[in-house]
């Protein structure tokens, strides 16, 4: 698996945070949120969000939804080697029966 460089990854925080704060109110509601303004988020976002973006990046983390879930890449591998596996075998729907 090859890794993006640092700037790139930097550049997908970006657009993740970006996409997560123009929704509608979204602004509004972290501001309320955090007790401050909502120019002040917005002062943050304009100023602030690339380099915070890219220590993110070196620090080898990264955005997700909080719906999201990770999980480790050897553990999928595994998961669909078997699915791959099992699947290879079903021809039709008569090959699951139970006899």
């Amino acid at each position: 698996m090859t890794v993006d460089p640092p700037e790139d990854r930097a550049r997908k925080i970006v657009s993740s945070i970006l996409k997560a704060t123009q929704r509608d109110a979204s602004q509004t509601a972290i501001a309320a949120a955090m007790g401050v303004s909502e120019s002040t988020v917005s002062r943050l976002l304009s100023d602030h969000l690339d380099k915070l973006a890219l220590v993110m990046a070196h620090a080898g983390l990264r955005v997700v939804g909080q719906d999201m879930r990770c999980f480790p890449p050897d553990y999928v591998d595994a998961l669909l080697l078997m699915a791959k596996q099992h699947l290879s075998a079903v021809q039709t729907v008569r090959t699951l029966e139970w006899e």
